[in-house]
């Protein structure tokens, strides 16, 4: 039983149109007022009531009549289900508000809706279900089991209505066909069918990807010490995080209520499947819950366990509906998509310069993080032993003001680590995997004088860290330096460990403090250190101004210059002093002095550095504090290539891969084949410095005048998820530095395929398709053959200061290498029936049955040396299997009809109608009787320098016999 109320069917009752927008009851009133009158059977008002529930209307009530029942729709028109001619009224029996049947509207002492508890028939968690065979009521418990059948009856001999939730049912109606029988009829619209939206395509087939993760847990040993470090497990834990699918839903006005709490999934999870995948694990399974209903879509959250089938099968699942009838609504078949993410490491979400990077302990655990995140942490050894409170301050990664608080949280975030190369990087979703972070104090790191436990200065809760002294807050914290544990936590598991060293500060601005912002610093390969002056407008408008001296007062009233921020812990970055601006001899300018290296860590960021002028010498008296704040320009670590700027030409229309092709003759007379290499320009899709500038270099790709070396890579990560050329199965591998494309298919051996060499001279980035390769020649000659490409950039050809490259938003672009012939579809040439054997008609040239052009479109017909430039040529077409459409059938080519292909004769023909061929003919004799015009379908094999080229049915036309009229 469905166990809503009929209560809040009647009072939610709406009408909507058909389309699914509000339509008042008078735009139904005629049209029901009309069909009333014709209905004159309990078919046609049943038929009418099916139409317009279908159409948007709703059943409100049903009601005992005269002579049957009368059911009323959401417009207020009702009607009637007559008895037959012997019957006689029954009951008309509905569900209450209160979970009591109600027989002609009147309480009954029976439940429809089981509850808790123990009493009288009705109270103890029974209910009461009719059964249309013995036309009385039967009692269920309360878990929707048979208790036993009772004498109470619900059905007469006439027309009986039983209401619930979502249908009424009709006992003993008349139908149009003379039979008395039952009609159920859904109070709202029924759902018929669903059909799954797919969010992507695997191999050709339907489906919706997850991202899963997998990690070793760590256990930390010898905890709150020099020597702490992590153990990984050795077997792996995988994360399945939970994703959303959508349903058309059919129709899309259907009850939400017919959706709710009866989802399922049909899993079948290992499906053979052409494609290589694997099993899936033993425990893969998906169960679906409900989310929405809106607008005819179905959203569906799917919680996944165990591992979804990735090779030589394949997992599907279907969503199914249990209606409450007991029929199945079941949907199409989608695959599930496994997609594992990538390494994830703990890491600075600002990199502001008092957050150089949280650091880790063991030396060893750093290296295996790696340097592909420059602001990930675990980058410094935090703990020194017999380390002075000065050292310890140098390596902090955050400040905190003695008397306020810190929210760790907003010292890091998850960082997925980018393909080989780089890609910029991305933030990990915590709550989509189920991970968080959890945050302890690390205790006895001991320093200072006397030596001193950092972990006593500091109280955490929640992640928000207070500094105290003895239970209490107060100056004597300030310049302790406690260290506190990050753990990216997967439930109980530590995924990974990561350090943050706070140093606690004094007064975080002083009242005194003003900004002084100058120009920003350039990044200058040529220039080292950076040099920024503050201008004498600058010290006017943005500081005598602001104190509201005048230049002599200000400079009599303060006149000791001191860097205070290279003295502070952490230091402010760079050096500052006071000087003469060279070009106006004015004095009281500051020059900010910066290394490169410091602005390449800080590139695209800005950069703050304290000074003070004191009243007395040696820091004494009054100050002010000026804060210089400049931005570093010019330089980025990463950047976009934007679709603006690949160059047309060198793409398809929608600029989603570009297209490399062999080099050109190198003359009209060129028909040396080792001329026909494979080698493009990698920059040349893009725009790229011109010719003969002065800021980049010529004919790289164009980003910055400081990166001055291209880096390009096989996308390996990527280049992973290609599984199929046209209809050839390969798995695709890449050597460890990216440059090296191998490719295997089948069980033969992995071969070289492509190279990119970032070392020329004259073009220092190519790419080169493998001309010796037979795996490389079958993939070419697909039709189909594609990579991904990613670069990385160098500034100032430094191989430390690498940056990320994207392309339109993505880590790499795709390139297509393109076959360099082709095949025509219709022969150059034709055959004329019923001609003598020798004269025109009865032969063509095997160069004119494959009439091939290369890659821009020109046809060797017009340009012979071509043969032997793409080549060597060897055509063999298949005459034994080909075809014809005599009589407009298509069949195999009759026995009357000679077909034959002769490759040893290379003259045919005598007169004007000799012909000379290089590599054969392909003749024709038919013995038959006259013919109309009709086809002949061969297919051929062409092999050629760049390898084999197997052809579909080429057509070659033939003219009828020369004297049927």
């Amino acid at each position: 039983m469905n166990k809503k109320f009929l209560s809040a069917i009647l009072f939610g009752a709406l009408m909507f149109g058909s389309v699914g927008t509000f339509t008042s009851c008078k735009d139904y009133d005629d049209d029901i007022s009309n069909l009333q009158k014709q209905i004159d059977e309990n078919a046609k008002a049943i038929d009418q009531i099916n139409t317009l529930i279908s159409n948007g209307s709703v059943i409100t009530n049903v009601t005992k009549g005269t002579d049957g029942v009368t059911i009323t729709l959401s417009n207020g028109n009702s009607f009637d289900i007559k008895n037959g001619a012997n019957g006689t009224n029954a009951a008309v029996w509905t569900i209450g508000s209160d979970g009591y049947w109600y027989k002609d509207n009147v309480k009954q002492d029976y439940k429809a809706v089981g509850t808790d508890g123990t009493g009288s028939a009705g109270a103890d968690g029974c209910y009461y279900v009719p059964n249309a065979e013995t036309g009385n009521f039967d009692i269920y418990n309360g878990d929707g089991t048979f208790k036993q059948a009772t004498n109470i009856a619900w059905k007469g001999t006439g027309v009986t209505a039983v209401e619930n939730s979502t249908d009424v049912i009709l006992y003993n109606v008349k139908k149009a066909d003379g039979t008395m029988g039952s009609v159920t009829i859904s109070k709202s619209n029924n759902l018929r069918s669903l059909v799954f939206v797919p969010q992507v395509y695997v191999d050709g087939v339907q489906g919706f990807t997850y991202d899963s993760y997998s990690y070793n847990a760590l256990t930390l040993g010898n905890k709150d010490s020099k020597s702490e470090k992590v153990t990984a497990a050795a077997t792996a834990t995988a994360i399945n995080p939970v994703v959303e699918v959508e349903y058309h839903v059919n129709p899309s006005n259907a009850n939400v209520e017919e959706l709710k709490d009866k989802l399922s999934f049909i899993v079948k999870k290992d499906v053979d499947y052409i494609s290589s995948r694997a099993a899936a694990s033993k425990d893969f399974n998906a169960t679906p819950e409900f989310i929405s209903f809106k607008d005819g879509i179905l959203k569906v959250k799917v919680n996944i366990t165990g591992i979804a089938a990735t090779e030589e099968k394949i997992s599907v699942l279907a969503l199914n509906v249990e209606k409450e009838n007991g029929e199945n609504i079941t949907s199409d078949y989608a695959t599930v998509y496994k997609k594992d993410l990538k390494n994830l490491v703990i890491a600075d979400p600002t990199a502001e310069a008092a957050k150089k990077g949280i650091a880790n302990k063991d030396e060893h655990y750093r290296t295996l993080i790696g340097t592909a995140d420059a602001n990930a942490y675990n980058k410094t050894i935090v703990w020194a032993e017999g380390a002075t409170e000065a050292e310890s301050k140098l390596h902090c990664d955050t400040v905190v003001v003695y008397n306020s608080t810190l929210d760790l949280n907003g010292c890091v975030e998850a960082h997925e680590l980018p393909c080989l190369g780089g890609d910029k990087i991305s933030i990990a979703d915590l709550k989509k995997l189920g991970l968080n972070f959890e945050f302890d104090i690390v205790k006895n790191y001991k320093v200072g004088t006397p030596v001193t436990d950092q972990a006593d200065f500091i109280a955490l809760a929640d992640g928000v860290l207070t500094p105290k002294v003895y239970e209490t807050e107060g100056p004597a914290a300030i310049g302790r330096t406690p260290i506190v544990r990050v753990r990216l936590m997967h439930g109980d598991n530590i995924v990974k460990v990561a350090y943050i060293k706070v140093y606690i500060s004094g007064e975080a601005t002083p009242t005194n403090q003003y900004e002084l912002t100058i120009a920003n610093f350039k990044y200058d390969c040529a220039v080292t250190p950076a040099e920024r002056l503050s201008t004498v407008k600058d010290m006017n408008v943005q500081v005598y101004n602001e104190i509201g001296m005048s230049k002599d007062k200000f400079h009599t009233t303060y006149p000791y210059f001191y860097d205070y921020g290279a003295n502070q812990t952490p230091a402010d970055l760079g050096a500052c002093e006071e000087t003469v601006d060279p070009e106006t001899q004015a004095t009281h300018v500051i020059k900010w002095t910066i290394s490169k290296n410091l602005l390449w860590d800080n590139a695209d960021k800005t950069l703050t550095h304290r000074v003070r002028y004191y009243s007395g010498a040696n820091q004494t008296g009054a100050y002010v504090e000026l804060v210089l704040t400049a931005k570093v320009d010019d330089i980025k670590k990463s950047y976009n290539v934007e679709k603006a700027d690949f160059i047309s030409n060198y793409w398809n229309d929608t600029k989603t891969y570009t297209k490399f092709n062999v080099a050109v003759p190198t003359s009209t007379s060129d028909t040396d084949p080792a001329n026909c290499t494979f080698t493009n320009d990698l920059n040349s899709p893009f725009t790229t410095w011109p010719k003969n500038s002065t800021e980049g270099t010529p004919g790289v790709l164009k980003l910055d005048q400081a990166v001055t070396g291209i880096k390009y890579f096989f996308c390996a990560d990527d280049i992973k998820t290609i599984t199929k050329i046209g209809d050839i199965n390969v798995t695709f591998t890449t050597s460890a530095d990216g440059l090296i494309l191998y490719a295997k298919v089948g069980t033969a051996a992995a071969e070289t395929v492509a190279t990119i060499d970032n070392s020329g001279a004259n073009n220092p980035n190519t790419v080169t398709y493998n001309k010796n390769s037979k795996i490389a020649k079958e993939l070419l000659n697909t039709g189909k053959m594609y990579t991904y490409i990613g670069a990385t950039g160098r500034v100032c050809d430094d191989d430390t200061k690498t940056v990320t490259i994207t392309f339109d938003g993505k880590d790499h672009f795709q390139a297509n290498f393109i076959r360099p012939v082709n095949i025509a579809e219709k022969a150059a040439d034709n055959f004329i029936d019923a001609v003598d054997f020798g004269e025109k008609g009865s032969f063509i040239r095997l160069e004119d049955l494959i009439a091939p052009y290369d890659w821009r479109d020109r046809e060797f017909s017009d340009y012979t040396n071509y043969w032997d430039f793409y080549g060597p040529f060897t055509i063999t077409a298949d005459v034994d299997n080909a075809e014809c459409d005599l009589n407009g059938v298509r069949q195999g080519v009759p026995v009357t009809v000679e077909l034959k292909a002769d490759y040893t004769n290379l003259t045919m023909g005598t007169g004007a109608d000799k012909k000379t061929s290089k590599y054969g003919f392909i003749t024709y004799k038919n013995n038959g009787t006259k013919v109309s015009a009709f086809n002949i379908y061969v297919k051929v094999t062409v092999d050629y320098g760049w390898g084999t080229i197997k052809t579909g049915f080429i057509t070659v036309p033939v003219a009828s016999t020369i004297t049927n009229n």
